[in-house]
Order: C-alpha cells, then structure tokens, then sequence
C-alpha cells in the first residue's frame, strides 16, 4: 500500500506546541505500513503517545471508539492538544482505542449501555453477542480483533498481548495481518516479543526520547528472552544468586 493510501501518515507538534520531557525528541512520528510496532520500556513514554494520537483521533481516553465517551479518571496528558495529523486522501471506516489496563472500563460500558436499551442493535452484537464480562480478558480481547475489528479501519492499540497467550498472540497477528492486507491501519505499542516479530510491520524502539526504526534481533527485548529461554532456567538461577 502506498504512503497516502495509509490513514494516518504522521504526528507531528503544532508550532509552539510542546511534548513531555520523555516524547521530546520522537517528533515528526512517520507510518510508512499498514502495521507499525513501538517496543520501550515502561516509562519511555509509548503509552502517552498512543494515547495522544488516539484522543486527537476522537477516542475515549479509555478506549473505544469515537461514540464512547465514559469516564473514569482525567489521567491522561494535555499532549494531544499540541498534535497535529497528517492523514491520507482515504477516511478510515472504523476507529478504536484498545488500552489493557482500562479495557476492564470498557466491557463495563458496554454492559451499562445495552442494559439501558435501545432500538438499535445492542452493542455487544459487533463484538460477537456476549456479555464481555462473562468472557476471560483475553476471551474478550479475542472477541474484539475476531468480530469488531474490519478492513479499512484505524486501530491504535496499547500491549495488546497483556491478557492473550502465546498461541493467541498468534492469532492475534494472523488476524492483524488479514485486515492490513485488506486496508486496515494498525499502530501498536508492546512489550510481546512475539509480536516484534510480525511479518511485513515497521518496528520502532522508544528509548531516552528518541524514537527509531530497529529489527527485532536486535532489541534487548529478544536478547533477554533468548537468554532467558535458552539458559533452561540457569539465567535465573545465577541472576538469583548474585
């Protein structure tokens, strides 16, 4: 797909707009593929961007698309008020905002709102017609990128392999890579290193305010889990020791 094919091209600063110390030196953001990865440690700002891009976007804070406008908590950063986006000639279809740690405030959503009743179909129709709360979390995820998730949609999802397996994580792509080929956007932040691996996705590293494009092979992510993984536990009994 080409470049002005993508939904959403780059994030930039307004003039005179400011970022938080730890995203100081990220911007401009450019997305060159359909599936773009961001690996960081905790702390490097990652999830501040996501949600910046996503709120600018007109998501809920806690997730969603852009009809949810739930609240639990003002927690989020002012920074989308200095971003400025430079989207594609198409319009995307569909929308959301996928966060774990929030995800739990969404199903509830949800639930509130197909109770309250409608004449429309209810909600949790487009997510494969359960009660979310009824599913495992990453029953529920599964049924998110499964049912909800469409071609030609924009997904900005935060560490969505917090509540999958492994063998999920895998459906997961297979499913992400489906929907890229067929228009679908996806920006991502993880700390999977499962996910780093996605075949065809632009993997960038957030570290000490820079963001760059790296391989996977390359990360201490993978080198620590093939440490790990590799040592048949003697890495952590020797980290243990010392």
């Amino acid at each position: 797909m080409s470049l002005s094919e993508l939904f959403l091209r780059e994030v930039n600063l307004k003039p005179g707009g400011r970022a938080p110390d730890i995203l100081r030196n990220v911007f401009p953001v450019k997305f060159d593929k359909n599936i773009s990865i961001i690996l960081g440690e905790n702390g490097s700002g990652k999830s501040t961007l996501l949600e910046a891009i996503a709120i600018k976007l007109g998501c809920n804070p806690e997730g969603g698309g852009r009809n949810f406008r739930f609240k639990t908590e003002d927690t989020h950063s002012t920074l989308h008020d200095a971003l400025r986006l430079t989207k594609g000639y198409r319009k995307e279809r569909d929308l959301f905002f996928y966060r774990a740690e929030s995800f739990y405030n969404l199903t509830t959503e949800i639930r509130n709102l197909d109770a309250a009743g409608s004449f429309d179909p209810k909600i949790n129709t487009y997510y494969g017609g359960q009660d979310l709360h009824e599913l495992s979390h990453g029953e529920a995820m599964e049924a998110l990128y499964q049912h909800r998730f469409k071609e030609n949609g924009l997904y900005i999802l935060d560490e969505p392999e917090a509540s999958l397996s492994a063998q999920r994580q895998l459906n997961f792509i297979s499913r992400i890579c489906e929907l890229a080929e067929r228009g679908a956007q996806f920006i991502i932040a993880t700390h999977s290193p499962i996910l780093m691996f996605t075949p065809g996705c632009d993997l960038f590293k957030l570290e000490g305010s820079v963001l760059e494009p790296t391989h996977a092979r390359d990360t201490e992510l993978f080198n620590l889990y093939r440490a790990v993984i590799s040592s048949s536990g003697a890495f952590l009994e020797k980290m243990l020791r010392d």
